[in-house]
């Protein structure tokens, strides 16, 4: 039986993903919320308000974001494990204040991004070199 939050009654799928102990299955739009209310403590999800649960419904039908025009995504063995290479490219999109967030969160002079530059710088010497070399016999 679900309990009556705060500010009005339970809206139905709220009602049913308490009901369910919160296990509903992640498909669609409502899946997803079903899914972030079942992840929440039972006591936190119980007390949104059916405002805030239509405000979480709209956020989530919110249009996904646009892909750009250069996605490059691989994975390079190493050891046992490998790691990913991604290089995405496109017009610039977000506004001032999200990109002065995301450089805060993701500091570029970091010890491994260093690292990174090292290695493509060492291995892009060569390669000009070669193409220069390619390029002037057959001039």
């Amino acid at each position: 039986m679900a309990a009556t939050r705060p500010g009005g009654d339970a809206t139905a799928a709220h009602q049913v993903a308490h009901q369910a102990g919160y296990q509903a299955a992640a498909i669609g739009r409502d899946g997803i919320r079903d899914r972030l209310l079942a992840e929440m403590d039972p006591a936190v999800a119980q007390s949104f308000t059916d405002q805030q649960v239509r405000e979480l419904e709209r956020v989530l039908a919110a249009p996904a974001a646009r892909p750009v025009p250069v996605d490059i995504r691989i994975t390079v063995p190493f050891y046992r494990r490998g790691f990913f290479i991604a290089v995405l490219a496109g017009p610039e999109r977000r506004s001032p204040a999200r990109r002065r967030k995301d450089r805060a969160a993701h500091a570029l002079w970091t010890f491994w991004n260093l690292c990174c530059f090292a290695v493509v710088s060492i291995l892009s010497v060569p390669t000009a070199i070669g193409l220069l070399h390619i390029l002037a016999e057959g001039l």
